[in-house]
């Protein structure tokens, strides 16, 4: 028999197929979308489903990606995405541009992006701040025509994830990140790389939403009162042992010392392309944690007042 919470999901997305327009019957209550295979969706669906000012829809990203258009098409005021960072980058590319507004309520593993706005973690302190909060617009990534609001990342960090996700069924996300960590490290490996235009090899390329911290041990997060635009750093190594001794200098005396002695690319910019000789046309690219294939040259882009987005800021 399906589990109670199983039948309301299924009759949910009916709800859905059903209905030609079904935001137009919601009125005063807000639609709130939820990933039931976001990392803490247990605890945080049960307090939605029991606020009368939500509607909930718990689907899977294809459906609730869907769906969010729907609502977008429907001039809906507003929609609320529980999720980590990649149900939240895979709303955000369905809102961003429209009228609608995004507010989150954090339900992933990780939640750098609601984190980065000031959202409480407190699940009913975000329901709440995400129905009455007002909004502030805010820039996101795109690489090629995939928008990320966090991070995105070639090189070593996509094989770790690919590592990760195939491990993960077995032992967990925090135990599988650290054997795919070991496994990385072990199996390190620089690639040539066109930074527009300008040849280097390198293990890492990762480009962040908005100015990053560059020492340890605060290192890549966001930096306060950080300029705007997509943070380059790009590891210029050619063997192993030199990427190790790059990574222990990082830890120990951050980035700019690395970065003037030309050991790192360290630069905010608006734009960059990534080329990639010895890859074939497509290849994967981490975004915001998820893997997407990609056709190369990679054309990065900031764009900057995007996305309509609740936050605790703007309170």
């Amino acid at each position: 028999m399906l589990s109670d919470r199983a039948s309301r999901n299924l009759l949910k997305i009916g709800f859905f197929e059903e209905m030609k327009t079904p935001f137009d019957q919601l009125q005063a209550k807000v639609p709130a979308f939820i990933n039931p295979d976001s990392g803490t969706a247990e605890q945080v669906l049960p307090l939605l489903e029991e606020d009368s000012r939500l509607e909930v829809y718990a689907l899977e990203p294809v459906a609730l990606a869907t769906k969010i258009e729907e609502a977008v098409r429907c001039n809906v005021a507003r929609v609320i995405v529980s999720g980590g960072d990649g149900t939240i980058a895979l709303a955000a590319s369905k809102v961003a541009q429209s009228e609608t507004e995004l507010a989150i309520v954090p339900g992933g593993t990780l939640n750098h992006f609601s984190s980065r706005l000031g959202i409480p973690e407190d699940t009913s302190a975000a329901i709440d701040l995400a129905v009455s909060g007002s909004t502030e617009a805010v820039g996101v990534g795109y690489v090629n025509d995939h928008l990320f609001i966090n991070t995105s990342s070639v090189g070593a960090y996509v094989h770790f994830v690919r590592t990760r996700n195939q491990l993960q069924s077995d032992m967990g996300y925090h135990s599988a990140s650290i054997i795919a960590g070991l496994r990385r490290l072990i199996r390190f490996r620089s690639s040539r790389v066109i930074l527009d235009q300008i040849k280097i090899r390198s293990p890492l390329v990762f480009v962040g939403v908005e100015e990053r911290e560059l020492s340890f041990p605060h290192l890549g997060q966001y930096q306060d009162e950080g300029r705007e635009g997509l943070h380059l750093i790009a590891v210029k190594s050619r063997s192993r042992f030199d990427t190790l001794k790059i990574a222990i200098n990082a830890i120990l005396r951050g980035i700019d010392p690395l970065d003037k002695a030309e050991k790192v690319e360290n630069n905010v910019l608006d734009s960059l392309q990534l080329d990639f000789p010895q890859k074939s046309s497509k290849l994967y690219v981490a975004a915001d944690g998820e893997l997407v294939k990609l056709e190369s040259p990679l054309r990065y882009r900031y764009a900057r007042n995007e996305l309509a987005v609740v936050t605790q800021k703007s309170q």
